[in-house]
């Protein structure tokens, strides 16, 4: 059976040793520029807003689960949720709305279940595409910012954690339903906040010394977590309980609040979205939007990444080993067939090595990579496995996991 294991270092033993570099790329950075780099105190919060074409009828207080109120959106966003009904599978439509199931004698229908899945599920691919283009985010992210310096080095990343105002899909309570003839039309509520990213800088003194070196405060987000399985299945309309009341809601497969955290904690593929330009970086206790080109969100995969390429200052070069790893099967022999290192780091500098041995005293080299994969391992099986990372980092950059892919035949 193949077996994919995260490990997070901060829950292991890890041995660890750094060396100082100077100029690690030969360049003729600055030095200084990674040498205690000050905080300029960037705080940042996401600020509902109605989306458009998603208006509400019934105007609401929202409140998110932060607790955090969101007044400009005067109420939850709404759309319709519509499909053909076949005659078999009438009776059993209205049931989902009276609990009157004593006229349903008839099996649903694959029609039944294949329409109102496609229903639901093109509903909220409507409410996050329509999200990304207006650069309103509605699921969980990651947030990390970094110095541009004027001698077109930058400093490491200063990773900000998590942003969201919910963190598993929304709920869909039905607002108004009409069968007429064959064709059932619902209109609900999203439960969930579209939202304009904003930032605020408490600008400290030791920053504002440092400030006639900076061209920009770049501004990187990883991509947001999917919050439900594209393929997974719409049950039709059940019963919940919506802000302590039994609503009828549109009930579909969702991921946990862990599964979704899980995906965006492993993601560290950050992407440019937006930049503060110096002559805009001002203490203030107001938050402001951070300004993101017209349809920044729309299509992820083509903002930039890091520029790893770019002249990297003085900083040092960290060297880690692992403790020997059972990978939670400390009696079986595994065969491992890919390793990731995850964390925010220059990919193109990092070196692993990949140990293994049948008793923890004894290792053996059975692969090496430069780069955070090690990939296209076969063969022998082995009981213990340690990693060893050598890289050069700068200011901010870390290590956070390694994700193990592996078999073991007794499972």
């Amino acid at each position: 059976m193949r077996i994919r294991k995260r490990i997070e270092l901060e829950n292991i033993k890890v041995f660890r040793s750094e060396t100082t570099t100077e100029n690690p790329d030969g360049s003729g950075g600055n030095g200084n520029n990674t040498q205690s780099v000050p905080d300029c105190g960037i705080k940042f919060r996401l600020r509902g807003e109605t989306l458009d074409g998603f208006g509400p009828r019934q105007p609401a207080e929202i409140t998110d689960e932060n607790g955090e109120k969101h007044p400009l959106m005067g109420g939850w966003n709404e759309t319709e949720i519509a499909f053909n009904v076949s005659d078999s599978d009438i009776p059993r439509v209205l049931a989902w709305f009276d609990d009157n199931y004593h006229g349903v004698t008839e099996p649903e229908s694959a029609l039944l279940r294949k329409n109102r899945s496609t229903a639901v599920h093109e509903a909220l691919k409507r409410y996050r595409k329509a999200s990304d283009s207006s650069n309103l985010f509605t699921s969980p992210f990651r947030i990390a910012w970094r110095y541009r310096y004027s001698d077109n080095t930058c400093s490491g990343f200063h990773d900000c954690g998590v942003l969201s105002c919910f963190r598993t899909a929304p709920l869909l309570p039905v607002m108004s339903h009409q069968l007429s003839g064959k064709y059932l039309h619902t209109r609900v509520q999203v439960r969930n906040v579209s939202a304009r990213l904003m930032y605020r800088l408490d600008a400290t003194p030791s920053f504002t010394a440092l400030r006639n070196r900076i061209t920009a405060i770049d501004i990187y987000a990883t991509k947001q977590a999917g919050m439900y399985p594209e393929d997974g299945e719409v049950a039709g309309i059940r019963s919940m309980t919506v802000d302590g009341t039994p609503r009828r809601c549109w009930y579909y497969d969702r991921y946990t609040e862990e599964d979704i955290n899980t995906q965006v904690m492993s993601d560290s593929d950050f992407r440019l979205i937006g930049s503060v330009p110096a002559d805009e970086i001002t203490g203030s206790d107001n938050y402001v939007t951070l300004r993101m080109s017209a349809g920044t969100l729309a299509d992820f995969s083509k903002l930039p990444k890091p520029e790893d390429n770019l002249p990297s200052p003085a900083g040092k070069t960290i060297h880690l080993r692992t403790e020997p790893l059972h990978l939670d099967y400390p009696e079986d022999e595994k065969s491992v067939r890919s390793l990731t290192l995850r964390g925010v780091f220059r990919r193109d500098k990092v070196k692993m090595r990949l140990y293994a041995s049948q008793h923890r005293e004894t290792r053996h080299l059975i692969a090496s990579a430069t780069g955070p994969y090690i990939r296209g391992l076969f063969g022998t099986r082995w009981r213990w496995f340690e990693v060893e990372i050598e890289c050069p980092m700068r200011e901010g950059d870390f290590f956070e996991a390694i994700t193990f892919e592996f078999t073991n035949p007794t499972h």
